[in-house]
């Protein structure tokens, strides 16, 4: 069926066991499918999903399940092989045997959905389908990979608890508690509200400075592994009775993008919003009277377990011994041999890794078979944030926090997910318990925090902790709440009242956090008397005006000095952990409070060796960064921030975008961007006005052009469209532009 030039796809209608079901296309390829009730609604979602994005459907589950290698060649094969070690496909297999009957229902009419999509005849479909070659039918049991794979994505995979475990035994006890204090100055409640400040204890010098002193080994291996904000912002605001909820969730910028956008329509409900492609529910979205988002929560939802092997096929731990289930894995290898993969199950999960003479046995939420469902369909039938929420906090979601607003001018924050009881909070090693399994191990749905329609009028979620999270002991290892607490300083100010303020301030620029860096550039290499070497770097970093914009000078500068720094001074505070554990990663999300004490008392004697004064140390990394970003532009010029945060081009053939698209943000400003990961997508959204709701995705909807390069560039210059087509909206209406740049100067373009 062709397709009108500059107009969308006339509507078609398949004939399902579910009963009829309606699709049209606007104009910019976004689907509804009309459908008389849920279960034919995935029937239509898994057809035009499989119609964009087959190929990448097909790629996510074999990723998930240890079976890319046998279609991408042995470049895969590493990552099958962690795979295939934690048997997330049995996982799958059982936990299909455990969905109730009405989500089983939805998942195979999802499933069957796609594969009329695949068939060449009979479909009406349009002449641009996406049909790989070589896929196999489409089985209900993928979705649930799918699913998996964005659980494992949002998860710890154990190398906070191995840090933990190897920091208490090789550090003094101060030292530890030192590196990992939860405390943080951007800390920011879910009602907006700056944390509760508590004292900091002074740093424990002499211990430190005894770890300082410490020349270093010259291994070159880095040491600090930095976590991406992988997760999101959400925040909701009520004014006046009226409310509007703002969802930009971070992930890998891929192409075709993670996300895809739907509208589904059944007697007397619709909603809309954004899917990933093989789930056969929308993720984020409205359904007319309520909004929901979520970003992610670290949770402490992991176990390591220690044990002894004993050379006949069992573990013990402790006082308990047990046999081994030995499990044999033929991962199949495009283009070379197949690979056999020997594991060991044991009653703590399957061994992983060593620690010297012990193995490793790793356990997690995500490999729990009875933690994932697809309950959170029924946020389709919610009318309130209330009833929205007992959905999200009994369903089996990934930990995340969620956020919900609704047309009656209610907001809500809460979390999603099952969380292991009997977790405090604190930073946690190698279990010391049997790994949490099923329902009777999980928080009960009841107790999980939540927060209604606060006296602030306002919500906010940017993957930082808060008390409610510390206190029912759901996580640790969580991020520094910059992103939340710039946000709520905004909405505090008056601004992100309405969807075009909120949009605005999900592209905000602000980066504050560097200015503690630029300062102490500024005052360690002085004023006046430099030599040129050094009076270029002053002006460099003083060039720089507080944004993430991509004209800014001085920022890209000043980011990889802050890497540097970083590194230099955890990796001095862990050598006796890299000694003791060769793979030692010092990987605590809240590092930079530690790290803002550490460079704080330098002239106190915590200069790292070779080091000899503050001032050396922190002018020699200020010239390395300088060296490096020579290194990675060939130019000696100060570099435009958009130059060294770009979107790489396609590869040769694809026809994506040259030059590299340069981005405006940066991993601690709300508008989260990177070379390679950023907002996934944006979503603003009034309940009681669909019709202004906006949603921008970075590309198309099939990731093909000529619409996939448009796609993109509005998406990096900030440009959102509606959510709704053109004919389901009651007047013309256009997304704003916006014209706020933050920072210390004036916007000039995103």
């Amino acid at each position: 069926m062709a397709r009108p030039a500059g107009g969308p796809r006339p509507a078609l209608t398949l004939t399902s066991p579910y009963g009829p079901v309606g699709i049209e296309y606007d104009e910019r390829e976004r689907p509804t499918v009309r459908a008389p009730d849920w279960t034919a609604a995935a029937f239509g979602l898994g057809w035009v999903t499989a119609r964009h994005r087959r190929t990448q459907m097909e790629l996510l589950w074999r990723r998930s399940h240890g079976r890319l290698a046998e279609v991408a060649g042995p470049s895969a094969l590493p990552g099958d092989i962690r795979q295939r070690t934690l048997d997330l496909a049995g996982a799958a297999r059982e936990c299909w045997s455990l969905l109730p009957e009405e989500e089983r229902r939805m998942l195979s009419a999802y499933a069957a959905g796609v594969n009329l999509a695949a068939e060449r005849t009979g479909t009406g479909a349009p002449a641009d389908a996406d049909r790989p070659p070589d896929v196999t039918p489409w089985e209900p049991p993928r979705s649930i990979a799918v699913a998996q794979g964005m659980f494992q994505e949002l998860a710890s995979d154990g190398s906070d608890n191995r840090m933990v475990e190897v920091m208490r035994r090789t550090l003094p006890e101060p030292v530890v508690d030192f590196l990992l204090d939860p405390r943080d100055e951007y800390a920011t409640e879910a009602d907006g509200s700056p944390a509760r400040e508590t004292r900091a204890d002074p740093p424990p010098m002499a211990e430190l400075r005894a770890l300082m002193a410490e020349p270093p080994d010259g291994g070159g291996r880095l040491v600090v592994a930095d976590g991406r904000p992988v997760g999101s912002n959400a925040w909701a605001t009520v004014r006046d009775g009226r409310t509007v909820l703002a969802n930009d969730m971070h992930l890998e910028l891929t192409r075709p993008s993670v996300m895809y956008a739907v509208r589904l329509a059944v007697p007397g409900r619709t909603v809309q919003g954004v899917t990933v492609p093989g789930l056969p529910i929308l993720v984020s979205g409205t359904n007319g009277s309520v909004a929901w988002g979520f970003t992610r929560l670290p949770a402490d939802g992991c176990d390591l377990t220690e044990l002894e092997p004993r050379g006949d096929g069992t573990h013990r731990r402790g006082s308990e011994e047990a046999a081994d289930r030995t499990r044999t894995e033929r991962i199949a290898v495009r283009g070379a041999h197949d690979h056999t993969l020997e594991v060991a199950d044991t009653p703590w999960g399957p061994v992983v890794d060593r620690l010297g003479d012990a193995d490793i046995a790793f356990s997690a939420t995500y490999t729990d078979p009875a933690a994932l469902d697809f309950g959170a369909w029924r946020l389709y039938e919610s009318d309130s944030v209330a009833e929205a929420a007992d959905v999200v906090n009994d369903s089996g979601l990934p930990a995340l926090n969620a956020v919900l607003a609704d047309a009656r001018g209610d907001i809500c924050w809460t979390v999603a997910g099952r969380y292991p009881h009997g977790r405090t909070g604190t930073p946690r090693g190698f279990a010391d318990r049997a790994p949490a399994r099923g329902p009777a191990d999980w928080v009960p749905p009841r107790l999980l925090p939540r927060l209604l329609t606060p006296a602030s009028g306002v919500v906010v979620s940017c993957n930082n902790g808060n008390t409610p999270i510390r206190e029912a002991g759901l996580g640790w290892n969580l991020f520094t709440g910059v992103r939340a607490r710039r946000v709520a300083t905004r909405i505090a100010d008056g601004h992100g009242a309405d969807e075009a303020g909120a949009l605005e301030l999900q592209l905000d620029l602000d980066a504050g956090l560097y200015r503690f860096y630029r300062d102490l550039a500024l005052r360690r290499l002085g004023a006046g008397g430099l030599p040129a070497p050094l009076e270029a770097l002053r002006a460099e970093v003083s060039a720089w005006r507080g944004s993430s914009h991509r004209d800014e000078e001085g920022l890209a500068l000043l980011v990889v000095f802050r890497e540097l720094l970083r590194e230099e001074m955890f990796a001095a505070a862990t050598r006796p952990c890299q000694r003791h554990d060769p793979s030692f990663r010092y990987c605590y999300n809240g590092h930079e409070g530690p790290l803002r004490a550490l460079l704080g008392a330098m002239d106190d004697g915590l200069v790292p060796a070779p080091w000899k004064s503050a001032r050396q140390f922190v002018v020699a990394q200020l010239a390395l960064a300088r060296q490096l970003l020579t290194q990675r532009t060939g130019d000696t010029a100060p570099v435009r921030w958009g130059a060294a945060n770009a979107l790489g081009a396609a590869p040769p053939g694809t026809g994506g975008p040259t030059p590299p698209v340069e981005l405006s943000g940066c991993a601690d400003s709300v508008r989260v961007a990177q070379p390679d990961f950023g907002a996934a997508m944006r979503l603003v959204v009034d309940p009681a006005r669909p019709h202004r709701a906006l949603l921008g995705l970075p590309g198309s909807q099939s990731g093909r052009e000529p619409s996939q390069t448009k796609a993109l560039l509005d998406w990096a210059s900030g440009d959102t469209p509606p959510l709704l087509p053109d004919s389901a909206r009651p007047r013309p209406e256009t997304a704003p532009s916006p014209d706020h740049r933050s920072g210390d100067v004036p916007r000039r373009d995103a």
